[in-house]
């Protein structure tokens, strides 16, 4: 018996946009914040649902003032655990052709007030606080 073909799952896709948001990051980012990296699988819509509720949760903790305690699964050196207070909270989608970054008030606010399932590159394009060609 022969099994149809599973879907491809890209779980490297989301690492391998980073690379280029880090040294975009590491060349003109002068504050602490924390980033939740989405990537659009090259479509220019991505469903509000891929940042999950933990996720989100985390976000408005290290924003807002009760903080957020980050255990870190260190591999190269780095320390256990990361606190943020007050620290800005953005998601960031890559778009084939851009990253967007969104606060998390904004990709919430988007979320509940739109009529799409989906948060298009032209709509995240006007909601971004910094948008990276």
């Amino acid at each position: 018996m022969t099994l149809p073909p599973l879907p491809t799952q890209h779980k490297q896709r989301e690492a391998t946009s980073s690379i280029n948001l880090k040294q975009w990051i590491e060349k003109n980012q002068k504050f602490t914040c924390a980033l939740e990296v989405k990537d659009s699988a090259g479509k220019d819509s991505i469903p509000f649902s891929v940042v999950a509720d933990k996720q989100i949760a985390y976000a408005n903790q290290a924003s807002g003032p009760k903080g957020a305690w980050i255990r870190v699964q260190g591999v190269n050196g780095e320390q256990d655990y990361i606190w943020l207070i007050n620290t800005p909270s953005y998601i960031v989608i890559k778009y084939p052709k851009c990253f967007c970054i969104i606060t998390i008030g904004n990709f919430l606010f988007e979320k509940e007030k739109s009529k799409r399932k989906s948060l298009t590159l032209e709509r995240a394009r006007e909601i971004s606080t910094k948008v990276i060609s």
